[in-house]
């Protein structure tokens, strides 16, 4: 039997192309790359429309990354679109239904797809603002490309409004192709991210009817009254980029947020997140690939038994970031230590509410994937 989750981490380190046949139609009838925050590509390509993301067979969906030097290629044949590893067929593949508000306009004139993007099929993304702090002093995350991504591509606002936030979620939601939301902006390190989050969600739950909005907020680290505030805002999930465990590595990778937040102090306040949002509801982010097996297990185990979710994306060397060039670990690494991280979480009975955030939403994480397999 084929293993699937092994062919998907496989096609995000190792990347992915498609052939011209393979790419017709995307960008009109199938779902394109939207650079909404990063670009995860492993190299860019302003003038070439490729896929968001991408389903197999066994319908898991993958991130495309495009990487020209990759083995895995797409192909059309026929009607169809195989995967292959060199000149090997690997299992047939499928491209995400372009949705129809991508060509709709807001009240005020923007572009709906400018404002809002679908990340994976049913994950609606919105970045308030595509800003961070930390790179005004070089002190921005090795791993990040936020700045390149936005220099490089013009295919969203920078920022964006929060009426026309509002009414890109109402026809995302009318049309019916999204279930959850994923909301975030950077780094601001001022109160007035509160203040635009919660304008923010009121928009959203005013044009969609919603007392409380399914999905994940991710805005700066959470902390203090900020996280009841937050609460109070109507959304069902509380997110925090912790992004590594290893509190000496995290300094040094991530030395702005380090500054900002220490690893105690997220800790702390995803803890008392917990006691707010409830188990389940609170989802710690990790870039995975960076940090050894043994360290990030540790995390895994420690913000399991206080009840925190955890989403660990699939580390690539973006193009634009410090460690641009770098090698991640391969996909072996990738599926074993995910498969012991699910059966971490599956063990201590960490609760996963489905509607806000499912398997379907990012095709840069193996978890969701692999916890569907351990719970069936």
């Amino acid at each position: 039997m084929k293993d699937y989750l092994l062919i998907k981490a496989e096609l995000l380190t190792e990347g992915v192309r498609a052939d011209a046949k393979a790419l017709e139609g995307v960008g009109t009838g199938f779902k394109e790359q939207n650079h909404g925050l990063f670009g995860w590509d492993f190299e860019n390509h302003t003038k070439l429309a490729i896929p968001d993301d991408f389903f197999l067979e066994d319908g898991s969906v993958v991130q495309f990354r495009l990487n020209k030097l990759s083995p895995f290629v797409i192909r059309k044949q026929g009607d169809s679109l195989q995967l292959f590893k060199g000149e090997e067929p690997v299992c047939a593949a499928s491209w995400i239904k372009r949705p129809d508000f991508y060509w709709k306009k807001t009240s005020s004139g923007i572009e709906m797809v400018k404002v809002g993007q679908i990340g994976g099929v049913d994950n609606l993304f919105f970045c308030y603002q595509n800003y961070c702090s930390h790179f005004a002093g070089n002190k921005q995350c090795a791993f990040c490309n936020l700045v390149s991504t936005s220099k490089t591509y013009h295919s969203v606002l920078k920022r964006k409004q929060v009426e026309d936030i509002g009414e890109v979620a109402r026809a995302a939601w009318q049309e019916g192709v999204v279930k959850h939301v994923n909301i975030t902006g950077g780094c601001f390190n001022n109160d007035r991210e509160v203040t635009l989050i919660t304008e923010v969600l009121h928009s959203i739950r005013s044009h969609t009817g919603f007392d409380r909005v399914p999905g994940v907020l991710l805005p700066s680290p959470a902390k203090g009254d900020d996280i009841k505030k937050y609460f109070d805002a109507g959304i069902q999930a509380l997110g925090y980029s912790m992004e590594i465990w290893d509190d000496a590595l995290y300094r040094a990778i991530c030395p702005g947020k380090a500054e900002t937040t220490t690893h105690a102090e997220f800790l702390r306040e995803i803890s008392s997140a917990i006691s707010v949002f409830g188990p389940g509801n609170v989802h710690v982010m990790f870039v995975m690939g960076i940090e050894t097996r043994e360290t990030f297990l540790e995390g895994v185990r420690v913000l399991s038994e206080l009840g925190a979710l955890i989403t660990p994306y699939v580390w690539a060397p973006n193009p634009g970031s410090k460690l641009s060039g770098h090698r991640a670990p391969f996909a072996e690494w990738y599926v074993d230590t995910v498969r012991e991280a699910a059966s971490i979480i599956t063990a201590a009975n960490v609760p996963v509410h489905e509607e806000n955030n499912c398997y379907l939403c990012d095709g840069n994480t193996l978890l969701p994937d692999a916890l569907r397999k351990v719970r069936g």
